[in-house]
């Protein structure tokens, strides 16, 4: 019975993922990347400022939840060639300080093991 049961569960084991054929934001070229994907804007949908010229942009997720706009499907979706370097670029860009500090350390470090060959 228990071996049954297995077998049931086996072939009954399909995925259920929704949204699965849906193109995702971050390949648009549309899309400006956030360090918080909440945060995350569309440039395809904004609100102009008459005074300053400031373009605020809308977020991601107010524009897939808002079938006025790009919806569940992405109707207004256009593929970008480029997106994963346009990412890479954004998170490069962001961790400066970081990558600074790592190369001043590893540099340090290079630095104290020749001193220390020299010796030895």
């Amino acid at each position: 019975m228990r071996y049954l049961y297995l077998f049931f569960v086996f072939a009954n084991s399909e995925k259920f993922i929704k949204n699965i054929n849906v193109n995702p934001c971050r390949n648009c070229i549309y899309y400006n990347p956030s360090s918080d994907i909440e945060l995350s804007k569309c440039e395809k949908f904004g609100e102009k400022n008459i005074i300053s010229n400031e373009i605020k942009y809308s977020y991601v997720e107010q524009c897939r939840n808002d079938e006025l706009k790009c919806g569940k499907d992405g109707k207004y979706f256009e593929e970008d060639q480029y997106a994963h370097l346009k990412i890479l670029q954004y998170k490069i860009s962001n961790n400066i300080p970081i990558i600074i500090s790592i190369s001043i350390v590893v540099y340090s470090v290079i630095n104290i093991f020749e001193i220390f060959l020299k010796y030895f």
